[in-house]
């Protein structure tokens, strides 16, 4: 039957084509692959070229790992190195040989055992000109492949690829809304914070002798601002988000330039800023029980702890991103914050030297 379907790819009729597609998909036999990727390459219905890509990604997801050595691959590792080796096929199709070897060398050292399949073996053989066992120490070995990749003429700079928890949501649509979140918590926490010290404050008044005129003026104040205090909240949240953008700019910067380091900005955005977002809301809600236990002298060494542990959080998180330990992820947070002052420094003395030069003449 599996050849029947094989043979029927074949037909002049494009619903028995796409009938035998749909079947071979089914059947999740990774040998349907390379028929199926024949297709993908010269079938005229463009419909149909499309099925038989959708296809080959279906039963590479889908199939049962073919020995013991890929059983051992956990499903998570399986399942993005498919999605690296569909983007391989891709490149490899539009004639970009850096960028489809770079993906086939991701794709097999996260699950080596695709090196078994026969598309994969041609599709490695066609890449490098060697023959699998020589090209796959190559191929897996990041330093290896960055000098093989130059080699075959990927000079152009190669995309960075995400690779870690989360990585398929890694888009700029989904950090937008991460951004715009962040800052509606920090708003909305820097609000009831000042609202329950203000609150605090005139109980404070209340509970004092001789103090009603200035706790009636101090109702008539929290009433009168409350509006600017919300305003004033969201400006700040607005401010926070662009510094966190910047933050995370700057972190980028260092992680790539002086460590090596191999992700997409946007990666880091999408680990970094939900994780910013959920200190901000303990933060918050911190303060608050411990402000509502009376204990306001502990709030700074409670705070103090709590960020030194956020700092680990992210030196460690950092270090997931980029592929390179949380060590070096501490020490890219310093010299992000280096950075940062240092620009921040440089734009004031630029800043100053324009008014100066302004205002003198």
């Amino acid at each position: 039957m599996f050849e029947a379907y094989v043979e029927q790819l074949h037909s002049p009729d494009p619903e028995q084509r796409r009938q035998a597609i749909v079947a071979l998909a089914n059947s999740r036999d990774l040998a349907a692959l390379r028929p199926l990727f024949e297709v993908f390459q010269h079938d005229p219905d463009p419909a149909l070229r499309e099925l038989a890509l959708k296809a080959g990604r279906y039963i590479r997801r889908y199939a049962a790992p073919r020995d013991e050595e890929e059983a051992q691959i956990s499903p998570r590792d399986r399942e993005l190195a498919q999605r690296l080796l569909d983007a391989a096929t891709s490149y490899h199709l539009s004639g970009d040989r850096g960028r489809a070897t770079d993906t086939l060398g991701k794709a097999l050292s996260l699950n080596p055992a695709l090196r078994k399949e026969t598309f994969v073996a041609n599709l490695i053989t066609s890449l490098t000109g060697m023959s699998v066992d020589e090209a796959m120490p190559l191929l897996t070995h990041p330093n290896r492949r960055r000098a093989l990749i130059g080699k075959v003429g990927g000079k152009r700079r190669l995309q960075r690829m995400a690779e870690g928890p989360g990585a398929e949501s890694a888009t700029w649509d989904n950090v937008m809304v991460d951004f715009v979140l962040y800052a509606l918590v920090v708003a909305l926490s820097m609000t009831a914070i000042f609202v329950f010290a203000l609150d605090a404050l005139r109980d404070l008044l209340e509970s004092a002798p001789s103090s009603n005129l200035v706790s009636d003026q101090l109702d008539v104040l929290l009433s009168a601002s409350l509006v600017g205090l919300i305003l004033l909240s969201g400006f700040y949240g607005i401010y926070s988000a662009l510094t966190l953008a910047i933050q995370g700019g700057a972190i980028h910067l260092i992680a790539t330039f002086f460590f090596g380091g191999d992700s997409p900005l946007v990666y880091l955005y999408r680990r970094l800023v939900p994780f910013q977002t959920y200190f901000m809301l303990a933060v918050a809600l911190i303060f608050l029980v411990l402000a509502l236990g009376g204990a306001w002298l502990t709030i700074p060494l409670v705070m103090a702890v709590v960020s030194l542990g956020a700092g680990y959080w992210i030196a460690r998180l950092v270090g997931e991103v980029y592929h390179f330990g949380t060590g070096l992820g501490c020490l890219t947070l310093i010299l992000g914050g280096v950075l940062i002052a240092v620009g921040a420094g440089l734009g004031n003395a630029v800043l100053t030297g324009v008014l100066s030069g302004l205002f003198g003449g």
